[in-house]
């Protein structure tokens, strides 16, 4: 690894000027989708959604025990997190650029190291990079993993030493024991990592630049790299890193939470969740229609993620092509392929862009070359740091999530809409899991019951243990429905889903529901479902559809006029942001918000209250322009799925 005392400045800037774009527009709310259920499985070190992610998990757990020295609150700390893996990633992008353009024919001086340095900054604060950059989520780990990989890999195809199979092999584990899919899809490459001249060319003459080739051809060379024993040496290491990273996620599974996600503490149970379980089965191939949607929108996040090093990528293709670097185009250009057309067919609304992110840190090597190539004909050095610091300007804002306070927003408006000791059911996957997360581990509203839709949320065991009174007080019913669920889909009791696929079963869960709504009546408490649980309750006659309003939610009493005011002024902040029409994650919330808003029309107009329902109206109409806004950015999102 040939660096010296003058590419110091240059790590502290790849690395600190992502940081502090970073920290200024981090906020110190969580956000729609899976931020809550992160912070709070890391917090009780318990078991995430499937695969599980591991590595993600223990090392989250390890960062946030170091930070809680310093009092910094948990989503601070995560959030944090986050943001050095990507800048981390970006230092290792620069010394990776650092490491090959030593073999490339440049003079090694300060506009090389430049390019570099800009480079691995473009990636990171590029469009979709930075959304994940200053959130609490698993990408941006990943994104880590990757570029430890690729530094390791390149530091072996140039050195040949053993420190560096240690460091892809590293970086291949965490990322399988992460967000395992977006590594595996790498892995086909890594092989011609081990070829001969996959990274550098010549400029000389013809005549001149033979580089020493062996006479074999592509094919023979690619098999024989089956025969290396660093190889092998890389997949031995690879594989007991991630076994390692398994087994701690096994054994935190031998005990409970007051949430997990799963508790795969069987053999068995442990392969199907680290295969995808449910979770997996709930996701669905996209439709021709969504298809045909979804293409244009991947490739306008193509064009945003490169945006100004759009000319140096197409220029690096080119010249990749020309001086017939074949194995290094393949890796560029058919990883991102693999995962686009994977992406195209996949009906994952919240996190559809993230997936994208390890391909996209691989095209700017496309970028590296292009800029690398012409360094010596343009003022490259003048033109690179204006085009970065329009790039930083430009993606200020829509990544801004100061202006994004979700969780502060949603459990304000719970907090307003649930009066004192109500029994909730909950619909909407962020609603539920952020009261989950501030519960447990902030003791809030302890004096609420908050159930999933289907009761029994990712575990059966948790409603016993989060609320053991109220168990007690369903005790049969809900035993009786959770032994004839284990019956029928016995995965579905210990994760995510459930089918009422039988009669039984229907009945089972109804006369759970019924008796949750007869404890309330009993105590004389609020009994509340959100928009999406009432219009499932209602529709198979669970109860009737006649019912109050309190808040955002259908209530079996007349709620409190202060929480529906409350609710149709409909002034929260995150509404107000940009970073709202590029969420896919809060597509489900705005359609909650309009489903609610059609409850207080028909309940108004039932009672004739005429300044109400223009209130209404109102209320409505800012919601269906949020939403014609949203189907400009993400039109397969408004499309049935």
């Amino acid at each position: 690894m040939n660096f010296s005392i003058k590419d110091i400045p240059f790590f502290l800037l790849s690395f600190f000027i992502p940081l502090i774009c970073f920290h200024f527009t981090s906020s110190h709310s969580l956000m729609f989708d899976d931020a809550a259920e992160f912070a709070l499985v890391i917090k009780l070190g318990s078991i995430a959604h499937p695969p599980g992610t591991p590595s993600y998990i223990l090392f989250g757990f390890l960062w946030t025990k170091l930070t809680s020295l310093f009092s910094l609150n948990i989503i601070d700390s995560l959030t944090l997190f986050s943001s050095l893996c990507i800048s981390f990633s970006s230092l290792l992008l620069y010394m990776t650029f650092k490491t090959i353009s030593l073999k490339l024919p440049v003079k090694e001086d300060f506009k090389s190291k430049l390019i570099c340095c800009i480079c691995a900054i473009g990636f990171a604060t590029a469009s979709t990079t930075w959304s994940w950059a200053n959130t609490v989520e698993v990408y941006s780990f990943q994104v880590l993993a990757l570029s430890i990989t690729l530094f390791g890999l390149i530091n072996y195809h140039f050195n040949r030493n053993n420190i560096s199979i240690i460091v892809a092999a590293a970086g291949i584990s965490l990322g399988l024991s992460n967000h395992h899919l977006t590594m595996v899809l790498f892995l086909p490459f890594v092989p011609l990592f081990f070829l001969n001249n996959v990274f550098i060319y010549s400029d000389k003459s013809d005549k001149k630049k033979k580089i020493k080739n062996e006479n074999n051809s592509f094919l023979k060379q690619l098999f024989s790299i089956f025969k290396m024993q660093k190889f092998w040496l890389l997949t031995g290491l690879t594989l007991l890193m991630t076994f390692g990273f398994y087994c701690w996620m096994f054994l935190r599974a031998q005990h409970e939470y007051l949430f997990m996600f799963g508790q795969p503490k069987t053999l068995k149970e442990f392969i199907y969740h680290i295969s995808g379980a449910t979770y997996l089965e709930n996701i669905t191939s996209g439709s021709e229609q969504i298809v045909n949607l979804r293409i244009p929108y991947f490739l306008k996040l193509t064009t945003l993620q490169l945006f100004i090093f759009i000319p140096f990528f197409i220029a690096g293709i080119v010249i990749i092509l020309k001086k017939k670097l074949f194995p290094l185009f393949t890796i560029i250009i058919l990883y991102f392929l693999f995962i686009f057309f994977y992406q195209l067919n996949n009906n994952q609304w919240g996190s559809t862009d993230a997936y994208l992110l390890l391909p996209f840190m691989v095209l700017y090597f496309g970028a590296f070359y292009g800029a690398i190539y012409f360094s010596n004909n343009i003022k490259i050095q003048f033109i690179l740091p204006i085009l970065l610091i329009f790039q930083i300007y430009y993606n200020f804002a829509p990544n801004n999530r100061k202006s994004y306070p979700v969780s502060d927003s949603l459990m304000k408006l719970l907090d307003i809409s649930a009066p004192k000791n109500s029994i909730i059911i909950i619909s909407d996957w962020t609603l539920i899991i952020q009261y989950y997360f501030y519960r447990i581990t902030e003791n809030f509203r302890p004096d609420l019951i908050v159930l999933n839709n289907d009761i029994k949320f990712e575990h059966y065991r948790m409603l016993p243990l989060l609320y053991p009174d109220f168990y007690n007080q369903i005790k049969f019913e809900y035993d009786s429905f959770i032994n004839e669920l284990m019956k029928e889909h016995p995965h579905q009791v210990i994760g995510t889903g459930c089918d009422l696929t039988t009669l039984t079963l229907e009945k089972k869960y109804k006369l759970l529901v019924n008796k949750i709504e007869e404890v309330a009546k009993s105590k004389n408490v609020y009994f509340l479902t959100d928009p999406k649980a009432h219009y499932s309750f209602s529709t198979a006659n669970i109860y009737s559809s006649s019912r109050y309003i309190s808040g955002c939610f259908s209530s079996s009493m007349p709620g409190e006029s202060i929480a529906n005011e409350y609710f149709l002024k409909l002034d929260f902040e995150f509404l107000k942001s940009p970073l709202l029409l590029t969420d896919p994650a809060a597509l489900d919330k705005i359609v909650d918000f309009q489903t609610m808003l059609d409850r207080y029309m028909d309940f108004y107009k039932a009672n004739n209250v005429i300044d109400k329902v223009q209130e209404t109206q109102n209320a409505q109409n800012n919601i269906f322009k949020i939403q014609r806004q949203m189907k400009k950015n993400m039109p397969f999102g408004f499309i049935s799925k």
